[in-house]
């Protein structure tokens, strides 16, 4: 079996020590750091955007990336009409136009809203996909223009990130209108009155491109891809991809298997974040190491702000192969797919 382990906030473990030590110098992860000092590693910065940095990883070029909607209809069972527009919306906090964050709000008050907004726009049809978040289309092929994700709209003034393009009246309509119908929706109204941040702004973004269909990693790499864990925020993006998405990894493996565990470490505490990695180091690392003729692991520093990366090579030994390999834009998965 061949194994690829993304873990998640895990780039601290190749940080240097600080006055006050990093969190990783407190746990137990003797698996790791037998690994980190045996193996062949390198550093590298990913893309801010997760699905697209293992896009690339898995070798797709990027230009054939379809954009998250996509990614989250596909994991919904929504069939792709080609004339139609794609787009994922959040639910945001807005101060006149200055954009605050992201609003914390359930799945049913994001419908909720959502309906709202439709009732007053009826352009579009909608399915939530997350808390605050929905997935929605309109009829016609868009323009193509690069909307700011979320995290990257935060703090700014709004007006000053929309599209200039005609094409876009009516989705500008409803972004811009959008504060007048929920500022005194009852859900915000309730939210208000708790002294948190209302739901007073819909924005898109994440637009789709009319690309096709991409093909399968399992054909792309002749072997069969799984993906583990099925709670794992990238399952969607992996079944996309074609990776069956399991509950549990396989036991006794066969030969012909490629296997993506992605381990989140992320944790509001160093408490959490120290029992994450050595549940981990003890529970995960040796059963991929037992089972895997070969591993890249990769510790990344989170997408977003943090765009930063550590791959570690197992096994280590054929370092001239690797350094082959590892060069400017190209990325180690090709370690894994090739059979040197």
């Amino acid at each position: 079996m061949t194994s690829f382990v993304s873990i998640d906030e895990g780039y601290s473990l190749f940080l240097k020590h600080t006055p006050f030590g990093q969190p990783i110098e407190k746990c137990n992860t003797r698996n790791f750091k037998q690994l980190q000092e045996n193996c062949f590693w390198v550093r590298i910065n990913t893309e801010n955007i997760a699905e697209m940095h293992y896009f690339k990883t898995f070798q797709y070029p990027i230009k054939k990336f379809p954009g998250l909607s996509i990614i989250k209809a596909y994991a919904k069972g929504i069939e792709i009409n080609d004339e139609c527009s794609y787009f994922l919306a959040n639910f945001m906090t807005i101060d006149e136009t200055r954009v605050i964050g992201n609003a914390d709000i359930s799945e049913e008050e994001t419908k909720m809203l959502a309906e709202e907004i439709v009732k007053s726009f009826d352009y579009f049809e909608f399915t939530v996909v997350g808390r605050g978040q929905i997935l929605a289309w309109f009829p016609g092929k868009y323009p193509f223009f690069e909307w700011k994700v979320p995290f990257e709209l935060t703090g700014l003034d709004y007006t000053s990130c929309l599209p200039d393009q005609g094409g876009f009246r009516t989705l500008i309509r409803v972004i811009s209108n959008s504060w007048r119908t929920l500022k005194d929706h009852p859900v915000n109204r309730v939210k208000i009155d708790l002294g948190e941040n209302p739901a007073n702004f819909l924005w898109f973004h994440s637009q789709n491109k009319h690309i096709g269909n991409i093909e399968p990693l399992s054909e792309k790499i002749k072997k069969t891809t799984i993906f583990w864990p099925n709670t794992s925020s990238l399952s969607d993006f992996a079944k996309y991809l074609g990776f069956k998405v399991v509950e549990n990894p396989p036991i006794n493996p066969e030969e012909n298997i490629f296997l993506w565990v992605d381990i989140d470490l992320k944790s509001e505490d160093i408490i959490g974040l120290i029992k994450k990695w050595e549940s981990a180091d003890s529970r995960i690392v040796p059963k991929i190491i037992e089972s895997s003729k070969k591993i890249v692991m990769e510790f990344n520093g989170g997408f977003n702000l943090n765009r930063k990366a550590v791959y570690l090579f197992y096994p280590g030994q054929n370092i001239g192969f690797l350094k082959r390999i590892i060069k400017p834009g190209n990325l180690p998965a090709r370690f894994l797919f090739s059979n040197g």
